[in-house]
């Protein structure tokens, strides 16, 4: 008998959640339907119609492994948790100037526009007035072609907040959406880590990892950076042959050490940097330096050399690193060392934006008399930092300059840098 009440009592709770879940998508169909086509419009559709649209309901958009693939559970909690703050924190205003969850709209809107976009004109009295009302908004059109591209930016900035190239690259399959398939059950994104390719390379003597530039496709295929030897100054026989262009783990640890932010912003990043008809480098002896670019500034060089039929990135610099221009004209005018620059922390981005120099008119004169001026501009990446660094104070980088008896060499502030 207790076994019996048990399962009555679970049939009842199942049949509560699903009434609970039916008023809730009833609402915001109501919802999302006036807000699209204004009440006069909304008042020709009758309530009937819009209950049958219920039975049609799918799931709120989320984010599931794709069967047969190694991801881990945690990495589809985290996505999911990141994918809906994205959405979360997005709205789509209407015409009539109501603002609809971007959240609902992919989930119960969908549904509704689906159903609207197949419904015949007698389906109901003004059925035909009511479908022309939300034309504009059916599949086919510039606003859901624009939905959908908010959908694919969402998707590919959680790919790339959560991919890491020397790990994987995470892809996601969204066909199995109500945007895409009107008569999915699952409304649901599925994703996948695709790994990258890795391979050794002699470096002086030692078998040193690295691996390919590129990030993955919507097609799950990847793109890859090539380039010629000759683009970025080297000479020689074969030097007008593109080449991939790899990275070593050691560049791979550097760049994350100097810059400190997501990864996989940082590592999406590398492939703009050869990824043009021109691409701008200072060649020294056995190398050459190529500029690396954050939020189109530059904070950095990648140091590249060409072995075994390919572009190697041994190493990241960042900008007044010694052995850049900015951190040798930054030695010029402020005779700091080496081991004063680590000292001071302006030798990585997370302590350099710490000082907020860009508020100090006599020092962001200064570094940006020495090239390093880009920096003064990297302060909104602090959010993406790993870190969380203290404010410092400015005054402290000239009391260390006084104190060790520094002193700043007497250029015009406003000289341009070599």
């Amino acid at each position: 008998m207790a076994k019996k009440k048990k399962t009555n009592a679970n049939l009842q709770a199942k049949k509560a959640g699903e009434k609970q879940l039916r008023t809730r998508f009833l609402e915001r169909i109501r919802f999302i339907a006036k807000a699209l086509i204004g009440d006069e419009k909304f008042g020709l559709i009758p309530s009937y119609f819009l209950e049958a649209v219920t039975v049609l309901r799918v799931p709120a958009l989320k984010v599931k492994a794709k069967p047969g693939s190694d991801i881990l559970k945690s990495t589809v909690v985290q996505y999911n948790k990141l994918f809906t703050a994205f959405i979360n924190e997005h709205t789509i205003e209407t015409d009539f100037k109501v603002e609809i969850p971007l959240a609902w709209y992919l989930s119960e809107g969908i549904v509704l526009l689906n159903y609207i976009s197949v419904m015949s004109d007698n389906q109901f009295r003004d059925a035909n007035l009511v479908k022309e009302a939300f034309q504009q908004y059916l599949p086919g059109s510039d606003h859901h072609t624009w939905i959908g591209d908010m959908l694919e930016t969402t998707i590919f900035d959680a790919n790339v907040f959560l991919s890491e190239l020397d790990k994987y690259i995470l892809h996601a399959d969204m066909t199995d959406t109500a945007y895409i398939d009107p008569e999915t059950d699952d409304n649901a994104i599925f994703i996948q880590r695709i790994r990258s390719e890795k391979t050794k390379v002699l470096i002086d003597d030692h078998q040193r990892t690295a691996m390919k530039i590129g990030w993955v496709l919507s097609d799950e295929q990847w793109k890859h950076s090539h380039i010629k030897p000759a683009q970025i100054g080297f000479e020689g026989v074969g030097s007008d042959v593109s080449l991939p262009v790899y990275i070593q783990q050691h560049a791979i640890n550097k760049l994350q050490e100097r810059i400190d932010i997501t990864p996989g912003i940082l590592h999406i990043c590398l492939g703009g940097s050869f990824d043009q008809e021109v691409i701008s480098y200072i060649k020294k002896d056995n190398h050459s330096l190529v500029p690396y670019y954050l939020s189109d500034q530059k904070v950095g060089y990648l140091l590249c050399r060409w072995c075994e039929n390919k572009i190697l990135i041994s190493t990241f610099l960042f900008l007044t690193n010694d052995g850049t221009p900015e951190g040798k004209k930054l030695k010029e005018l402020l005779m700091l060392e080496k081991a004063d620059k680590a000292y001071l922390g302006i030798d990585t981005m997370s302590h350099f934006n710490a000082y907020h120099l860009e508020n100090d008119e006599g020092l962001s004169e200064l570094f940006t008399a020495a090239g390093c001026g880009s920096l003064l501009k990297m302060s909104h990446l602090e959010q993406f930092s790993k870190k969380s660094i203290a404010d410092k104070d400015p005054e402290s980088i000239r009391k260390y300059i006084s104190d060790f008896g520094i002193q700043q060499k007497t250029h015009p502030i406003s000289a341009t840098p070599n």
